[in-house]
């Protein structure tokens, strides 16, 4: 099935819509509340079903780290993923499959019902969220989408900026970044989410995300400069 394109702001907008109706006056506590959002407003809300303990056998030798089934209203997600611990990883998985609930699902169900057949016909019954579609270099248009949607609901833009800036200063900012300058944007974004400074935890820690995760967002809110973008936020 084609997903249409869906801008930045579209995604982000969603995103901080699902964080309000969940969490209201807490939406920009860090680390933000995932169960809250999925078991207290989306099981609820959506009668949705979310099995966080599921055998998923690799597909394509590839590990499948989650599944949102459409028609059955249920995610399911790898038990791998909370047997190893990595709160981070497990967190953006639960967070990038509830993308494709409240992005895809949707339209997945609006085109079933116009041209009278099941999603399953159109071949997004069930969308499989593979490892290389979160890390990989050339992810499907859908799961580049849902990627964007779970930072923005794990990663609240004004929290991000606060905790930044508790963290850099510009001299301090200069002084890291002078370290890896000379490296891929993508690799100086692991460097400040990995780092701890001025007693504080990493920004990946404080945010209970993966450093990838966390590296993701501060490359495309332009955060890897001396002096942050105004446009980040």
């Amino acid at each position: 099935m084609n997903f249409p394109y869906l801008t930045n702001t579209v995604i982000d907008g969603e995103a901080e819509r699902l964080r309000l109706e969940a969490l209201q006056a807490r939406a920009r506590d860090v680390p933000v509340d995932l169960d809250a959002i999925v078991y207290d407003h989306l099981c609820e809300k959506d009668s949705l079903i979310i099995d966080d303990e599921a055998e998923l056998p690799d597909e394509d030798g590839d590990e499948v780290l989650g599944k949102t089934l459409v028609r059955a209203g249920r995610i399911l997600i790898n038990r791998r993923l909370k047997e190893s611990r990595d709160e981070g990883r497990y967190r953006f998985t639960v967070a990038h499959e509830i993308g494709h609930w409240r992005l895809h699902r949707p339209r997945v169900l609006a085109s079933a019902e116009q041209t009278g057949l099941f999603p399953e016909v159109c071949g997004a019954d069930v969308m499989t969220t593979l490892n290389r579609s979160i890390v990989g270099p050339t992810p499907p248009r859908h799961e580049i989408q849902a990627n964007r949607f779970a930072a923005s609901l794990l990663i609240d833009h004004e929290a991000l900026r606060r905790a930044f800036d508790a963290r850099f200063d510009a001299g301090v900012l200069s002084q890291v970044l002078n370290q890896v300058r000379s490296r891929p944007s993508r690799e100086r974004g692991r460097f400040l989410a990995a780092h701890a400074g001025a007693g504080q935890g990493s920004l990946a820690r404080t945010f209970a995300v993966s450093i990838e995760a966390m590296a993701i967002a501060l490359e495309t809110r332009g955060y890897l400069q001396d002096a942050p973008s105004l446009f980040s936020s």
